[in-house]
């Protein structure tokens, strides 16, 4: 897995770094060794645009070791640096300085280095600053950010309001939080990261990479049966959203990643329709109350009997019954328990109740439903995901996926993003898919915090197999169900070429 940090971490390791006596124009031109020998600049003159603080500095030092070495190269910036280490550089360029102005022409430009604002980025970008980056975005020119696309908030990923579409980031030391957020994924272009010593603080998150999920899914034993892989019980549906194909791909969901048994439990109003559309699930019918699902405590006994996992909540519409099944479910299931959607709507009037859990809990909101669930508005929950999302996974015990462009996955303590998957998910029922597949994994056994993870990616690896067949437009969640078996067989054959080789070593 990769490492990420957030904006204070960075700061903080960065301080302690020149606190031990590394200087911080030595760290500058570090950055700026860094970018000229990874960047691949185009042939052509190069523009290096300065802001006031330290990633200005970083700009400063590059401009003065390209002209060193004979580049055609020019740099820009917004007057005086009010950063000790940037000020000194930019003295030794001073005289060489072009002032930025709204007339000014970039198109003569191959290539256009970055270093506006750093990870401090706080608010709305205005004025001159906002210009520049527009002119940034239209130029044409190879563009480079050095640690973060001007613009971007550091832990959301969000545009402020418009942030830098760069070709290529020069991440300084650590990937940052908002590389894989939000907008950070349009932004940032090809991101990696430049070690230049600064001394090293506890990563905030982890990047899911392929290799990390694959470890899910080792060589299945021959001698094994349907009852040793895992028994789901999903819960879903009413006369509202009947969503008979989706609810029926929940339970086909966990086939693909490996359950042997599924039990789709719905409401006898969508009995039929939902009969009609399933093949390898076992149906069982609960009763219903005008067209909702309906509380039956002996019902929902016989539903749950013998899950390794249970799932709640797609596509059950709010009602009372619906409430009394909820809490119901808390108060009594031992096994993990996984709750999207309208569960996660029901919960958000009263989540003190999921302190009376009695097992393990899985949360699956997307920022509108974890606004819901923390009463503050969604804007803010973005501008830091992680936090948010950290908070409330430790203070109701309880895993979270927090469900975007990206996904984080926190149990309070430990927080990973899965960064995998295509716009075509931006549909309704992949929510629906995610929750089927985290209830899968962990029907199967598996550890529910990599369960969650590793769900989160492996349908976002399908949702990209998908795009690939039929486009990001037209992509459905039916697609994206098809090719999780795809997905699956990727990680299990990468997994047993990794153990061959081992047992070669």
């Amino acid at each position: 897995m990769v490492g990420l940090v957030s904006a204070f971490t960075a700061k903080k390791a960065d301080e302690r770094t020149i606190s031990s006596g590394v200087n911080d124009v030595t760290l500058m031109k570090k950055v700026a060794q860094g970018v000229l020998e990874n960047v691949p600049f185009k042939e052509g003159k190069t523009l290096i645009l300065c802001g006031k603080g330290g990633n200005g500095g970083d700009g400063y030092a590059l401009y003065l070791l390209m002209k060193e070495k004979g580049y055609p190269v020019c740099v820009m910036d917004f007057g005086e640096s009010k950063h000790t280490g940037a000020a000194s550089l930019r003295e030794l360029c001073a005289s060489e300085i072009f002032s930025y102005h709204d007339d000014v022409d970039f198109s003569e430009y191959a290539n256009i280095v970055d270093c506006l604002f750093g990870i401090g980025l706080s608010r709305n970008v205005q004025g001159e600053y906002l210009s520049c980056i527009k002119k940034i975005n239209r130029s044409g020119a190879f563009v480079v950010s050095v640690d973060i696309p001007s613009g971007l908030s550091s832990d959301g990923g969000v545009a402020l309001p418009e942030a830098v579409n760069a070709n290529m980031t020069i991440a300084v030391q650590d990937m940052k939080l908002g590389h894989f957020l939000s907008d950070g994924l349009d932004c940032v272009g090809q991101v990696g990261a430049l070690d230049i010593g600064i001394l090293p603080e506890p990563f905030d998150a982890y990047l899911v990479e392929e290799k990390d999920v694959s470890l899910l899914f080792p060589p299945l034993k021959r001698n094994v049966h349907k009852g040793s892989l895992g028994r789901l019980a999903i819960l879903a549906g009413s006369d509202s959203y009947s969503g008979a194909a989706v609810i029926a791909e929940l339970g086909a969901s966990a086939f693909a990643l490996g359950d042997g048994l599924v039990k789709l439990c719905v409401p006898d109003c969508i009995l039929y329709p939902v009969m009609n559309k399933i093949t390898e699930c076992t149906l069982f019918s609960l009763p219903s109350v005008d067209g909702k699902m309906a509380f039956d405590q002996k019902a929902l006994e016989k539903a749950v009997a013998g899950a390794d996992a249970v799932l709640f909540g797609n596509g059950v519409d709010l009602s009372e019954q619906g409430k009394l099944i909820l809490e119901y479910l808390i108060k009594t299931v031992k096994v993990p328990l996984i709750l999207d959607a309208d569960a996660i709507n029901m919960l958000s009037e009263d989540p003190q109740l999921l302190r009376e859990r009695v097992g393990s809990t899985v949360l699956t909101p997307h920022p509108r439903e974890m606004s819901r669930l923390l009463s503050i508005p969604v804007e803010e929950i973005l501008s830091d995901p992680l936090s948010y999302a950290k908070e409330f996974a430790a203070r109701y015990g309880v895993i979270l996926l927090l469900k975007n462009a990206s996904t984080v996955i926190t149990d309070g303590k430990k927080a990973y993003i899965s960064a995998s998957g295509s716009p075509g998910m931006a549909k309704g029922g992949s929510g629906d898919l995610l929750a089927g597949s985290v209830a899968a994994l962990a029907a199967s056994g598996r550890d529910l915090l990599s369960a969650s993870y590793g769900a989160s990616y492996i349908l976002g690896v399908a949702g990209e197999y998908a795009a690939v067949e039929v486009g990001a437009y037209s992509a459905l969640p039916t697609d994206t169900h098809r090719y999780i078996a795809k997905a699956v067989k990727t990680l299990s054959d990468l997994a047993a070429n990794t153990s061959t080789q081992k047992n070669q070593d």
